[in-house]
């Protein structure tokens, strides 16, 4: 059993820290072929992560892209598959259906 409240704290020191970070908060990890890199909100109830699955290659991907990305710097994104059924439709949906965002679309 995972304990929380240690993870709860450790997000809390990253959070209140000086120095640059992410913290990615990732959905169900799988294994297959890459994908491309996810799909980010800053919101976890967001519609686009409603399918909560993302490739283990794809996660390390836009983990390797928080490193370089500005944009990224001091949030809390959650991924989500860019193939996944959730960010199809929010593809589909056009690109203001809500806040999600494509990480390096700069």
């Amino acid at each position: 059993m995972v304990d929380l409240d240690d993870q709860v704290e450790a997000t809390r020191r990253v959070f209140a820290s000086d120095t640059r970070w992410t913290v990615v908060r990732g959905s169900d990890l799988e294994e297959g072929p890459r994908q491309g890199l996810p799909v980010w909100s800053r919101h976890v109830g967001d519609p686009i992560l409603k399918s909560n699955r993302t490739r283990r290659v794809d996660f390390a991907l836009f983990m390797v892209e928080a490193l370089t990305n500005d944009e990224l710097i001091h949030q809390a994104p959650a991924i989500v598959g860019r193939q996944t059924p959730s960010a199809l439709a929010h593809a589909a949906a056009g690109p203001h259906a809500n806040r999600a965002t494509e990480v390096g679309a700069r």
